[in-house]
């Protein structure tokens, strides 16, 4: 039921307490006594009460209302201040977009370039036409990134469960990561800690998530790690698995740390010359954990290496080999 005004509500108010001034009126008090004294001091006392019930009734009715605007007052000031923030990091998303396209577009371009050289060898055509098909790669998962976030953002992402090994898993991912070292041409040993400890655990989630998780995790390993080594494995505890990813690259700034999972950031915090800023990868991995109500952190950092662990809920079995 919609609410009265408070305007309405007043004015019923003073037409009620009207109505009973007239019934209460000095005729009605003469009826019940012919005494000058006791009519004068009936009708001082109905004078008074008039004005203090009326004055009371005001001053609590004033107070519900002013509250209720105040309350208005500050969801209006808090939705200002969330659409205020909301445009800021949409503007330093933008501002950053050009980072995440433009510099692999440029690559692409630059590339296409010398490939009009005339004279050229076969073993640079080869190489130019295997960097064009990196950043054409590269470029792709950008704009795949910004497509599942937004999907993500408008509730639109589509969570497929079902059961499957997180070993088998494991392995794939560490496969891929030995496929990009070798392409990388980089002293770096992938290593697989969840191949010893004879284990088999199956999990009941979103498999295309989990997976997309842990390779952008490894990705960034290899893309971070100049030498050295990475490890991929899990562990388990009562409420839930910890599924690590471990190098010994060149660690995460303090600075970087405070953005590393926030809304349309970009964050370069690597170094390394083969490295790309991971901080798009790195937020849309945390959302999608979220989706599948888990949680992506950053364990550890230091100038050896760092350890990113996605924390899933325990809803899986475990059965020894």
């Amino acid at each position: 039921m919609k609410k009265l005004p408070f305007e309405i509500k007043i004015t019923l108010i003073y037409i009620f307490l009207g109505a009973m001034w007239i019934l209460f009126s000095d005729r009605l008090v003469v009826s019940f006594t012919s005494d000058i004294r006791k009519i004068q001091t009936l009708s001082t006392y109905k004078g008074w009460f008039y004005v203090l019930t009326t004055g009371l009734l005001f001053y609590f009715l004033k107070k519900k209302e002013i509250k209720r605007r105040n309350e208005l007052y500050h969801e209006l000031l808090e939705a200002k201040k969330k659409a205020e923030e909301a445009d800021r990091l949409k503007s330093a998303f933008l501002a950053n977009l050009s980072h995440y396209i433009r510099t692999p577009m440029n690559s692409i371009l630059g590339f296409v370039e010398l490939l009009k050289e005339k004279d050229l060898s076969a073993q640079k055509q080869e190489l130019f036409l295997s960097y064009i098909n990196s950043q054409s790669y590269h470029l792709l998962q950008v704009i795949s990134s910004i497509i599942e976030i937004s999907k993500i953002q408008e509730n639109q992402y589509e969570i497929n469960k079902s059961l499957f090994s997180l070993n088998e898993l494991l392995r794939k991912i560490v496969i891929n990561a030995n496929i990009e070292i070798k392409r990388l041409n980089k002293p770096v040993v992938v290593n697989a800690p969840f191949e010893m400890t004879g284990q088999n655990i199956e999990l009941y989630t979103d498999k295309d998530i989990v997976e997309q998780i842990l390779s952008n995790l490894a990705s960034n390993a290899v893309n971070f790690t100049p030498k050295g080594e990475i490890m991929i494995g899990y562990n388990i505890s009562e409420k839930q698995v910890e599924i690590f990813v471990k190098d010994t690259g060149v660690g995460v700034s303090e600075e970087t740390q405070k953005a590393l999972f926030k809304d349309f950031l970009y964050t370069s915090f690597y170094t390394c010359s083969e490295g790309e800023g991971a901080g798009l990868g790195l937020h849309l991995s945390s959302k999608l954990a979220m989706l599948i109500g888990g949680e992506l952190k950053l364990k550890y950092t230091n100038k050896n290496g760092s350890e990113f662990c996605l924390y899933l809920p325990l809803n899986l079995r475990a059965d020894a080999n």
